[in-house]
């Protein structure tokens, strides 16, 4: 597989308007959070960017990642906007695309993809940016994050694991995954 074939989904528009419709689940899905603390939330909002990853690669999870946390804030701001978590839904996007998108989609793909999001992206960039934003000591912020993963992690290898079969097989026609 070449790099070439991470941009391809932008050459067709069928392929553009199936992303665009995961940004738009990001954003609805954004609406829906549990509160663990003030702090720490769970959301569903990771379905769409692994979907889009599945089908079309880390740009394409990435770009979902990333224009879900804009369009997501600016419909439904909590707190202040912060470019952080931006990146943070960037990067889920690469780490998803780079474990399941053209391959097959097996429990240990779906485990280690959670559990790379879950020491990158939880414990490693949201408590610098909750550092960046509150002030929050990072003894204080990692293990409470780690917390949420625990609960977190199950959640999304049961999600992905059960629905990437499903996603892949009714892909509409002509989508490469």
């Amino acid at each position: 597989m070449n790099n070439k074939s991470y941009f391809s989904f932008l050459s067709k528009i069928s392929s553009m308007v199936l992303v665009s419709l995961f940004i738009a689940l990001y954003v609805v899905l954004s609406f829906f959070r549990i509160y663990i603390t003030n702090e720490l939330r769970i959301s569903l909002t990771f379905i769409p960017i692994a979907w889009a990853s599945i089908l079309f690669g880390p740009l394409a999870g990435a770009l979902t990642g990333a224009l879900g946390d804009i369009l997501g804030w600016a419909v439904n701001p909590v707190g202040p906007y912060f470019p952080g978590f931006t990146i943070s839904g960037f990067v889920s996007g690469i780490i998803y695309g780079l474990f399941l998108y053209k391959k097959e989609t097996t429990l240990l793909r779906v485990i280690a993809a959670a559990a790379l999001m879950v020491l990158i992206v939880e414990a490693g960039l949201n408590s610098i940016w909750m550092n960046m934003l509150v002030g929050t000591a990072y003894k204080v912020l990692v293990p409470a994050r780690l917390i949420k993963a625990v609960i977190a992690a199950p959640i999304q290898v049961i999600v992905l694991n059960s629905t990437a079969y499903l996603v892949k097989k009714y892909a509409p026609v002509g989508i490469n995954h």
